[in-house]
């Protein structure tokens, strides 16, 4: 369902707009080992030949595009005794692939990132629904991050299917690695034609889009 991953480099602060659980977690989403990096790539590797032969059929029915990407763009910038701004961001926010195909999410940034599937009620509206983000602490917790305890490692789960293998529903996420950290991330998405996604990256809660399934 999903391939590319790999090692966190250390260090970078968070910003007080994050969500409470990944101002504590922050640490723990970029300290992956080199050895966690193998065993990732190589389960993401099966799962992703899985799918291939269950969604093959799906890919060639549908009208959208089969393929299509999303960069992950942005940085950090501050004016002094002013503001600090951060300004990662997902493009194209809105995309459209036919059911079976493949997206593909390459990450320019220095901080790591999720892609993950929520209801669009659950996309918060408010700096104050950012700050809470109840969806983001679930979604950490799929991903094995505790969020109501001190930082133990990396996240032992880098991708969440909660249902059948491929992109279709609320709950599903993986963990983009920064620039430089293993390279870009495919996944499938398998929901049927007609049915609309919305994404969000849970540790930057802001980002946000959806995809349109033809």
């Amino acid at each position: 369902m999903c391939a590319g991953q790999g090692a966190y480099p250390r260090s970078y602060g968070i910003r007080q707009v994050h969500p409470p659980w990944a101002l504590r977690h922050q640490e723990a989403f970029m300290q992956l080992s080199n050895s966690w990096r193998a065993l990732v790539v190589a389960a993401l590797g099966a799962a992703l030949l899985v799918l291939a032969g269950s969604a093959l059929g799906a890919a060639g029915k549908g009208k959208g595009p089969a393929k299509a990407k999303i960069v992950i763009k942005g940085a950090e910038t501050f004016k002094p005794n002013a503001y600090i701004k951060d300004s990662v961001h997902f493009v194209a926010g809105t995309l459209t692939i036919r059911s079976g195909g493949t997206v593909t999410l390459t990450n320019t940034t220095d901080e790591p990132h999720t892609f993950s599937i929520v209801k669009k009620s659950q996309l918060p509206r408010t700096t104050k629904q950012i700050q809470e983000c109840h969806v983001c602490g679930e979604i950490a917790k799929a991903h094995g991050v505790n969020p109501e305890g001190p930082p133990s490692g990396p996240p032992p789960i880098p991708l969440v299917n909660v249902g059948p293998i491929g992109f279709d529903e609320p709950g599903d996420s993986v963990v983009i690695n920064p620039k430089g950290h293993g390279g870009p991330v495919s996944i499938k998405v398998t929901a049927p034609a007609g049915s609309t996604l919305n994404f969000m990256c849970v540790i930057h809660p802001w980002m946000q889009g959806r995809i349109l399934v033809k």
